[in-house]
């Protein structure tokens, strides 16, 4: 379970395309336990044992075919979360690690140090998951939508978001990992089954 706050951002080292994709960041962490998940653009992985030149993982078909890792490069940068801690602050909300889809940026405003994106499109059955002032998940960031409108949402990145995270660099046409806020699926799921009525 991770918040959708970044701890920190690292660099792909590697990234190569066998039969199972090894991944192999960058990062300050001298603390980490082999096996431990963490959150690489939000996406839960599953750290190998300890190698030299970074953190490695083996990402599966499935997450190269659902998440936006499969077009990392040697260079990138990615936002990295570790597993929350019993006992710790809870500052973003609920995020699981498992990304649901990946959409494009379809726009981006920048405003002084602020970055306004509309992401999209979404279809008639994701938009309810898309609650206006709920929470979503991009690229493994807890951010809160703004509005949702025609299938598309917006967001605004803060000034420390953008400096914190990997999400200002983004641009017109890039994927983003996208993982609905996991309350207000339940809830949705719950309506569809007529339990909740």
């Amino acid at each position: 379970m991770f918040t959708g706050i970044i701890e920190q951002s690292g660099r792909v080292l590697a990234a190569s395309n066998l039969d199972l994709n090894r991944l192999v960041i960058q990062s300050d962490w001298h603390d980490l336990i082999d096996g431990e998940s963490i959150a690489v653009n939000g996406v839960c992985l599953t750290l190998l044992p300890n190698q030299l030149d970074g953190m490695a993982f083996d990402v599966s078909p499935e997450t190269l075919r659902l998440t936006n890792l499969s077009k990392l490069k040697a260079g990138d940068p990615v936002n990295l979360e570790r597993a929350l801690l019993v006992g710790s602050r809870f500052g973003g909300h609920y995020v699981t690690g498992h990304v649901d889809t990946t959409a494009a940026i379809l726009s981006k405003k920048v405003s002084g140090d602020y970055i306004e994106y509309i992401i999209g499109p979404f279809s008639q059955q994701e938009v309810r998951f898309l609650l206006p002032k709920g929470s979503v998940t991009l690229d493994g960031v807890s951010l809160t939508l703004n509005s949702v409108i025609d299938g598309n949402f917006s967001i605004l990145l803060v000034p420390h978001t953008c400096k914190n995270t990997n999400l200002s660099q983004r641009e017109i046409g890039d994927l983003v990992n996208i993982e609905y806020d996991h309350i207000t699926r339940v809830i949705a799921h719950q309506f569809s089954l007529g339990v909740c009525s």
